[in-house]
């Protein structure tokens, strides 16, 4: 019986992954540019030069390839240039299969920590903002299965679990968030948090052990932005505090919109759009189907206790947490790109991942919940399919019919 309950949920999971990587490969087809933005084409760029034997050079609009690539970390071209290597693609279809290894990552992750609903925690990944994420050649995309990782081993390590081993992991993994986003300079934080908890517990052979790791990754990150400050006069290659940043007030505005449409699922809010329909009927529908769900739930468990006493959900919930504050205070005092889906992925994913988790992990035995996990899924799956390239599709009917 358990054994068809497990090839059911694996062979939910394979059609799940088989469907989301097809769609992601037809969006990246139909669309124009590609999923690239400027940012995308400078990642290419290095890693073609790393590849042609240039080194971790851009080139520049006259074609030299004299301007060091330090304006980002060098781990996602890296990890382009190796798909390229050893699939024999060209950079871009690298990137892209890239993402689709990484999104498979992510399934045969969460198909570790909860077997008999993996499906349901995976179809998280049919929200419009990751279906973005992995269409898109950015660094985001490895970052979100590392900030994974991160969890689960300080989850691990909570509970006492190979504490030496997962100290060096937790140590690898922060230095692999630095390397793609400079942003995972939050990721300091957790082995400093670690330590500290170990600390007041009394614990002190532990509380050791991560101050240690705490020092290292600091070491470490410090070490990368003053080799970064040798070669190109900035720490983080090129002068990030010149630009004026916006009002108090704007900045607020800007970051609640974000916020707002990060759990919009299937559709995000855009004042040039409006008034799109499409959104307002996928919004009542989340809010009918979450409402569904809460009911459910609350007939015979109280969700938020629940939640407060699932550790992996809490360490989900609070490295969401951590980043967010990080990013919204390097947001405040630097004036890089808007606070959206993009920047705000980090903290959603695993947010939702903490809270689903939850849920996936609430006994079977009432009908109720079951029906509330289904129902989740359900509408995941409906995301995954608004988030087809509609106008693509009814031009094409067009000219059939």
């Amino acid at each position: 019986m358990l054994n068809g309950r497990f090839f059911k949920a694996d062979l939910y999971l394979l059609l799940l992954y088989l469907l989301t990587a097809a769609i992601i490969l037809f969006r990246v087809n139909v669309e124009g540019t590609g999923y690239t933005t400027p940012d995308s084409l400078a990642y290419l760029d290095a890693a073609q030069n790393f590849k042609d034997g240039y080194g971790f050079y851009e080139t520049d609009t006259a074609g030299n390839k004299d301007q060091l690539f330090t304006k980002w970390p060098i781990g996602y071209p890296i990890l382009i240039f190796l798909t390229s290597v050893m699939s024999g693609l060209d950079v871009f279809w690298a990137s892209k299969v890239l993402n689709l290894l990484i999104l498979a990552g992510i399934f045969l992750f969460l198909r570790s920590i909860c077997l008999s609903y993996s499906f349901v925690l995976a179809s998280i990944c049919s929200s419009y903002t990751l279906l973005e994420i992995y269409s898109s050649t950015w660094s985001e995309a490895p970052f979100l299965l590392v900030l994974l990782l991160v969890a689960y081993l300080a989850f691990r390590t909570y509970n006492g679990i190979s504490i030496l081993r997962n100290a060096m992991l937790i140590f690898l993994a922060c230095i692999g968030l630095f390397l793609l986003r400079y942003a995972g300079i939050f990721s300091l934080s957790i082995p400093a948090i670690l330590c500290l908890y170990f600390y007041l517990n009394g614990n002190y052979k532990i509380a050791s052990l991560f101050f240690f790791v705490s020092a290292l990754t600091t070491l470490s990150f410090t070490s990368y932005l003053f080799i970064n400050y040798q070669l190109s006069g900035y720490t983080t290659g090129l002068n990030r505090l010149e630009t004026e940043t916006e009002s108090g007030i704007h900045f607020l505005l800007m970051s609640l919109k974000g916020l707002i449409n990060e759990f919009l699922i299937i559709r995000e809010y855009r004042p040039q759009n409006q008034p799109d329909y499409l959104l307002y009927i996928t919004a009542i529908i989340q809010l009918v189907v979450f409402t569904f769900i809460t009911i459910k739930v609350n007939r015979h468990y109280n969700f938020w206790k629940e939640l407060k006493q699932n550790s992996f959900s809490m360490i989900c919930i609070g490295i969401a947490l951590l980043y967010l504050a990080a990013i919204l205070a390097l947001r405040f005092v630097s004036h890089f790109d808007a606070l959206d889906y993009r920047l705000l992925a980090p903290f959603s994913f695993p947010l939702f991942v903490g809270i689903v988790y939850t849920l996936v992990s609430l006994p079977d035995k009432h009908r109720d919940i079951i029906q509330a996990k289904y129902a989740l899924f359900a509408f995941f799956l409906l995301s995954l399919f608004l988030n087809l390239p509609k106008k693509f599709i009814l031009q094409q009917l067009e000219q059939i019919l």
